[in-house]
């Protein structure tokens, strides 16, 4: 018996080409766009992977993959994807990106400094956090002003990142016209609605912090007489007001109505009779000073957007943007646009931060700047009385 098996075994032929299963598994990401990786344990073996669109139903890309190879689109803002994988015709995997984000981590980075874009984009990152009832973090250069407003979002440093989030989005004013990175031209709408394209929020009128901040709400006062706060300075000369000693026959008009005048800039100031309080204060304290003050007048600055989430009635002086272009609630905007206005917002022009005196249609004329060369004093008093009528103080 022994003997016979032996010679059984001997007679045995080994199969050359053992069969294994093939396993393949898919993996859907989103980290600054979306990215489907493929794992398995037969890299010859070839996928074909699929974006779809879930509110058209339109292919947006379609190739072939194998383990250990990931696909990656370029367009960035949120779309609720469909990502599909197929052997041959058979559709072998599917993820809903959309359902996915319900309950879940998601990350938010804010890629500008700019106290304006913060504060702006900021209540549409909230609205993002109720609509998926998301864990919602966010990165932003403001953290020690904004975490105030916003109690609902956790606020991280710049550059944080977690393998659990199920996204991981960025905010920002990229190359305006790169479909890919904005939906639509940010120049050609509100500041609000451009994070709203990014994040797939709609926004129709603005969309205001929750809350204020319990320490401004508790804060003393620190005038008693009524006053005004002011601030003419920006990062860029064409948001100034060019008109020739436009500011200080304001500032004058104020005085003898009975309201002291406040300038909360950084940058220092040259009008006579006023309280100054520029150079480098907390930004905590100028948020104080606005709450107690009557309104707010400036330019298209991020006081102004301060100002504007402190739910402060703003004079914004500005030709330099349209007016669809900043926020609308309580904003007493004086501009002209009976002479050349609005360059920041015409997509034929592109905005050059490093060009201080940038005037793209008009520069080295007579006529450069005439967007605020041409708004009067007159306008401008004017519409500080329409505010205090209107707002009644």
């Amino acid at each position: 018996m022994k003997t016979r098996g032996i010679e059984v075994y001997k007679k045995i032929q080994k199969n050359t080409s053992p069969t294994v299963p093939e396993k393949v598994e898919f993996t859907f990401t989103f980290d600054y766009g979306p990215r489907i990786d493929m794992t398995g344990n037969n890299h010859q073996s070839k996928k074909t992977v699929k974006f779809v669109e879930k509110d058209t139903g339109k292919i947006m890309y379609t190739g072939e993959t194998s383990p250990g190879i990931f696909t990656t689109l370029f367009r960035k803002w949120y779309t609720p994807w469909i990502a599909e994988a197929y052997d041959s015709d058979t559709k072998i995997w599917e993820f809903d990106f959309e359902k996915s984000l319900y309950g879940k981590k998601i990350m938010v980075s804010v890629d500008s400094s700019s106290l304006g874009d913060t504060l702006a984009w900021l209540p549409v990152i909230d609205k993002m956090r109720e609509k998926f009832d998301a864990d919602l973090f966010v990165s932003t250069f403001w953290n020690n002003l904004v975490v105030h407003f916003f109690p609902n979002l956790r606020f991280v440093n710049p550059g944080y990142r977690d393998p659990n989030m199920a996204a991981t989005i960025g905010v920002g004013w990229y190359e305006e016209e790169d479909r890919n990175l904005h939906w639509r031209d940010p120049r050609s709408i509100s500041l609000q609605q451009v994070a709203g394209d990014i994040l797939g929020i709609e926004v129709g009128n603005d969309i205001l912090p929750p809350q204020l901040p319990v320490t401004v709400l508790s804060s003393t006062r620190q005038l008693e007489k009524k006053y005004v706060c002011l601030a003419t300075e920006s990062t860029a000369n064409s948001k100034h007001w060019h008109y020739p000693g436009g500011w200080q026959t304001v500032v004058d008009s104020l005085k003898n109505a009975g309201y002291e005048v406040v300038v909360i800039q950084s940058q220092d100031t040259y009008l006579n009779g006023v309280i100054d309080k520029t150079g480098n204060i907390d930004i905590m304290d100028r948020a104080i000073d606005l709450y107690h003050c009557e309104f707010f007048i400036g330019i298209g600055s991020g006081l102004s957007w301060l100002a504007w989430a402190l739910k402060k009635p703003v004079v914004m002086i500005s030709g330099f943007s349209m007016p669809f272009c900043e926020f609308t609630d309580k904003n007493y905007r004086v501009i002209n646009q009976d002479v050349c206005h609005g360059c920041f917002n015409d997509t034929r022009h592109k905005f050059d931060r490093g060009d201080w005196n940038w005037c793209p249609r008009l520069k080295n004329t007579e006529r450069m700047f005439e967007c605020t060369t041409k708004i009067t004093p007159d306008q401008v008093i004017e519409k500080i009385n329409e505010l205090i009528q209107k707002e009644g103080l």
